[in-house]
């Protein structure tokens, strides 16, 4: 890439690159921002190419780093075919603090594009941030990925909920309704109408939740059994949960139904620290999930009771899919504003356009893109 003053080169990057890249991190610290580009420690960081990721640097002259972006590579379910899909990720410019370096935004997508044309973006923040914005004017395809949240300690929901402080006026009517005891009263008031409604409608499959450390090859049956029921979902068979989830912090769930598993999820329960959504609350979320047809509901219900014995003040989920989001509901929980943003490439979006069934079956989770990340 050229212009009369510049010459710009993207490449990926590598152990030797580590100054460079540390110089610009600098520099990005400097202009006040707090995220940076991965440096390189490892020959081998993927041990499985499976999953594959690539982090690939612009050097303008030969000599000094303007930008950078990840490239994750995995096998995803498009329609009736399993294909390589590109997730682009950690885009940072120059641009940023430097108007000199806004094109390397554009040069950076561009260039995953050509690595792969079948790519798609996750999370981002909402709309209004730079990222989506350049996407949306490049005729990528975006769309919210539903939130849903379920209060299980009004109290401590209220005292720690940032997201609704964002005025003094309204920070001052939540410290009303939490201590005049009004919030307390109307959260689970909302809550228990909810779950009465829903009650009736509810039909509990009766399934054995067993905790695990691992998962084995057993799960592929689940996968097997419930792809067709998922027009756009990444492949999520033994070696996705094996590569993605081997952490012990995640909470690992098989059901089993007359000895057979109907199903599986994956949660976290932290205590978070000022965080800038959910300040010290202890946070429950259902990170990612699949199951046969017809036993979503029962184990969200499992899970969530799981979390809310391990003391979550709240649980929340992203979830996409028809199914998912109707269990979601069944159990209660309500569906809050999201600013988990998926959008597909040009290419992409064409082949999921050509499927009219694939709007609601499209599954996405916390667990799609660079995962849980903030919870």
């Amino acid at each position: 890439y050229k212009d009369i003053k510049m010459s710009y080169l993207i490449r990926e990057s590598n152990q030797g690159d580590a100054n460079i890249i540390n110089d610009f991190n600098r520099e990005l610290e400097r202009h006040g921002f707090n995220f940076s580009l991965p440096v390189p420690i490892s020959k081998n960081e993927n041990s499985n190419n499976f999953i594959y990721k690539s982090s690939f640097i612009l050097i303008e002259n030969k000599v000094a780093v303007k930008a950078g972006y990840t490239l994750k590579c995995q096998w995803y379910k498009v329609n009736d075919k399993l294909l390589q899909i590109g997730y682009y990720y950690q885009p940072v410019s120059a641009g940023l603090f430097n108007n000199k370096y806004k094109i390397c935004g554009v040069l950076l997508l561009n260039d995953a594009q050509k690595k792969y044309p079948n790519l798609f973006s996750l999370g981002m923040g909402g709309y209004s941030k730079p990222l989506p914005k350049l996407l949306k004017s490049l005729n990528w395809k975006l769309q919210k990925v539903p939130f849903f949240f379920r209060v299980f300690n009004p109290n401590s929901f209220l005292k720690n909920i940032q997201y609704l402080k964002n005025t003094k006026v309204k920070s001052f009517f939540i410290m009303l309704m939490l201590y005049s005891g009004l919030g307390w009263l109307l959260i689970k008031f909302i809550f228990k109408a909810l779950s009465l409604f829903n009650y009736k409608l509810k039909r509990e499959k009766n399934l054995i939740m067993k905790e695990i450390n691992v998962f084995n090859q057993d799960i592929d049956s689940v996968w097997e059994n419930s792809k067709q029921f998922n027009m756009f979902a990444a492949l999520r068979n033994y070696e996705y949960l094996k590569t993605l989830y081997s952490d012990k912090r995640f909470i690992k769930l098989l059901f089993i139904k007359n000895n057979k598993i109907a199903g599986w999820s994956v949660s976290l329960s932290t205590k978070l620290d000022n965080h800038k959504y959910f300040g010290d609350m202890k946070l429950g979320s259902i990170v990612d999930c699949l199951s046969l047809k017809g036993y979503e509901t029962s184990i969200i219900y499992q899970t969530s009771k799981m979390l809310k014995d391990k003391g979550a003040d709240l649980i929340v989920s992203n979830q996409s899919h028809i199914f998912w989001k109707n269990a979601f509901k069944m159990n209660s929980f309500i569906n809050g504003p999201s600013n988990f943003i998926f959008a597909s490439s040009k290419e992409l979006s064409d082949k999921l356009r050509d499927n009219i069934n694939l709007k609601d079956h499209i599954h996405l989770t916390r667990g799609d893109g660079d995962g849980p990340i903030n919870l």
